[in-house]
């Protein structure tokens, strides 16, 4: 009983973390940082006629060497590369 209960939890509530993750950076004002991050590590690329930080390259660079980093950094790189994926797989 208490399974079914807790798989009927997980079902409804499995799309949302995305948003529960969003809406926690934009109140803690770090929505954008790890970009600002890679852009400032000169990680960028073109869109359009901008230039902008290239977070999924950096977010490679930093889980790739996370000895040189420090554990926030390793987290927004985890983040980072967990969104680029569901991206990806959304464009697929």
């Amino acid at each position: 009983m208490a399974a079914d209960k807790l798989k009927k939890m997980r079902e409804k509530t499995a799309g949302k973390w995305i948003q529960k993750a969003d809406k926690k950076m934009e109140e803690k004002g770090t929505k954008g940082a790890f970009t600002a991050k890679a852009k400032r590590a000169g990680y960028t690329k073109k869109e359009g006629d901008k230039t902008v930080g290239d977070a999924q390259a950096y977010a490679k660079h930093v889980l790739a060497n996370k000895d040189k980093f420090d554990k926030e950094t390793i987290k927004q790189a985890q983040f980072a590369a967990s969104m680029g994926k569901i991206a990806k797989d959304d464009k697929d």
